[in-house]
C-alpha cells in the first residue's frame, strides 16, 4: 500500500515539474519575443523619416526620435535642460500655452500646421497629428513640409511668371511681327536696289532700238525736206508729203508709247505695292517679258507662253511681276553661264478650283540637288558676287508666301528647272 502511494506521488511530482518547465519555456519565449519587438520598434522609431515626440504639460520631453533631433538640432537631454522647452520652438507665449494645452487635454485627432523654430532659428513648416495613448499620454507625429512649401512657392512663382508672360505675350508677338516686317522691308529694299542697276542696263538696251527708229524717222523727214524731195507748190506732191509725214509721225508715236509703257512698268516695278488689284495672271507675266524682251532676243532665247485661264484674281500685280522677272532672269543668267544651246523658257498658267498656278520651266540643266533646298535662303547665290546678291529668290518666296499667302516651290525636271508659283483666289 505504501509503495503504491509513493509511486503515485512521484508520478504527480514528475508531471508537475514537466508542466512547470513548459510554462517557464513559454514565458522565456514571450520575453524574448517582447524584447525583439521592443528593439524592432525602437529601430523603427529612430529611423522613421517623420517626427515623433511627446511632452508633458510641464514641458518635459518623453519621446524625441532621431528625425526630430536631425531636423530641429536638439537632443532630448538638451531639451529637458530648459525650464520652458516650448519657448525654444515658439517665442510667442500664446502659442506656447496652446502647445501645453494640446499635450494635456487634446483627445480627438486633429491636424495642426505650424512652423516651430529649429536650434539654428530656422522655421520648420510641418504638419502634426495627435495620437492618444492609454493612461492619457499623447504623442505627436509630424512630417517635414519644407520641400512641399518650397515646391508650392516655386509653383506660385512659376504661375506668376506665366501670368506675366501671358499678359505680355501679345505685346511681344506684335513687336516680333513689326521687327520681322521691318527686316523684310529692309531686305526687299536691298533686293530692289540691287536689281535697279541691272534693270537700268536692260532698259537702256531695250530703248536703243525704238530710239534709233524715232531718230531715223526724224532724220528721214528732215532729209526729204532738205533735199526738196517734195514740191510743196504742187498739190499732188503736198498730198504725198502729208502721207509720208503721217506715217512717220505714227511710227514715232507708236515707239514713244512703247518707251512710255516700258518706263511706266519700270517705275511701278520699284514702287512698294499698297493694295491688291483684280487682274488676270497674263498681265504680270507680259509686263515682266516686256522688260526682258530685248535681253531674250539678244540671247536668242525662245520664250513660250501658254495661258490656260483668263480668270481674274486679286493679286499684288507688280510683286508677282517681280517674282516672274526674278525667275526668268535667273534662267537667262544660267543659259549664258552654261552656254546652253537652243535655250527655251516655257511659261504656263492654269487654274483649278480657284487655285492658280504659274509654272516657269527652262532647259538650263537644272539646279544641283545638293543646294536645291538652300536656294530660297537669304544671301545664298551660285552667281559671282558681281552678278548676284542672293536675295532675289528669298524675297520672291516672302512676296508670294507672306504677302500673298501662296506658295513658291522649285524642282528639277529631266533637262532643267521648274518654279511653281501658286496663288489662291477668293473662295
Amino acid at each position: 500500500m505504501f509503495t503504491a502511494t509513493l509511486f503515485f506521488i512521484i508520478i504527480f511530482l514528475v508531471l508537475w515539474i514537466l508542466r512547470l518547465k513548459k510554462k517557464i519555456n513559454k514565458k522565456e519565449k514571450i520575453e524574448e519575443n517582447c524584447k525583439y519587438r521592443e528593439e524592432h520598434f525602437k529601430k523603427l522609431f529612430d529611423m522613421a523619416p517623420i517626427f515623433i515626440d511627446s511632452f508633458d504639460t510641464n514641458g518635459h520631453c518623453y519621446l524625441w526620435n532621431k528625425e526630430c533631433e536631425r531636423v530641429f538640432g536638439w537632443t532630448i537631454d538638451e531639451l529637458n535642460a530648459h525650464e520652458n522647452v516650448f519657448a525654444l520652438f515658439h517665442p510667442d507665449p500664446e502659442v506656447q500655452e496652446t502647445m501645453r494645452e494640446a499635450f494635456a487635454t487634446r483627445k480627438e485627432t486633429q491636424y495642426i500646421d505650424m512652423s516651430p523654430l529649429s536650434k539654428s532659428g530656422e522655421p520648420i513648416p510641418s504638419r502634426w497629428i495627435n495620437v492618444d495613448l492609454s493612461e492619457g499620454e499623447i504623442i505627436y507625429i509630424g512630417i517635414d513640409m519644407r520641400a512641399q512649401k518650397e515646391a508650392e512657392k516655386k509653383l506660385l512663382e512659376a504661375q506668376y511668371e506665366l501670368r506675366e508672360l501671358n499678359n505680355s505675350l501679345q505685346e511681344r508677338v506684335d513687336v516680333g511681327i513689326k521687327e520681322i516686317y521691318k527686316k523684310e522691308q529692309l531686305l526687299l529694299g536691298q533686293s530692289r536696289m540691287a536689281q535697279m542697276g541691272e534693270m537700268l542696263s536692260i532698259i537702256a538696251h531695250q530703248w536703243r532700238q525704238p530710239l534709233s527708229v524715232i531718230d531715223m524717222s526724224a532724220f528721214s523727214i528732215q532729209n526729204k525736206i532738205d533735199l526738196q524731195k517734195f514740191d510743196f507748190d504742187d498739190k499732188a506732191s503736198q498730198v504725198k508729203f502729208l502721207e509720208f509725214l503721217t506715217k512717220e509721225i505714227k511710227d514715232i508715236h507708236r515707239y514713244t508709247q512703247y518707251l512710255t509703257g516700258t518706263i511706266e512698268d519700270f517705275t511701278n516695278f520699284f514702287k512698294p505695292t499698297k493694295r491688291k488689284e483684280t487682274t488676270t495672271l497674263n498681265v504680270p507675266i507680259e509686263k515682266a517679258l516686256n522688260i526682258l524682251d530685248s535681253l531674250t532676243k539678244k540671247e536668242n532665247i525662245d520664250v513660250k507662253v501658254d495661258i490656260q485661264t483668263y480668270k481674274r484674281v486679286k493679286i499684288y500685280t507688280y510683286e508677282v511681276m517681280q517674282v516672274v522677272l526674278n525667275i526668268i532672269k535667273n534662267s537667262i543668267d544660267n543659259f549664258i553661264e552654261k552656254e546652253i544651246l537652243n535655250p527655251t523658257i516655257n511659261i504656263s498658267v492654269n487654274e483649278d478650283n480657284n487655285k492658280f498656278t504659274i509654272l516657269i520651266c527652262d532647259n538650263g540643266g537644272g539646279i544641283d540637288e545638293a543646294i536645291l533646298e538652300k536656294i530660297f535662303d537669304p544671301y545664298f547665290s551660285t552667281k559671282s558676287e558681281k552678278n548676284g546678291t542672293g536675295l532675289g529668290l528669298y524675297i520672291s518666296k516672302i512676296v508670294i508666301e507672306n504677302h500673298s499667302f501662296g506658295m513658291l516651290n522649285a524642282k528639277n525636271i529631266h533637262n532643267g528647272a521648274c518654279f511653281e508659283i501658286i496663288l489662291y483666289g477668293e473662295r
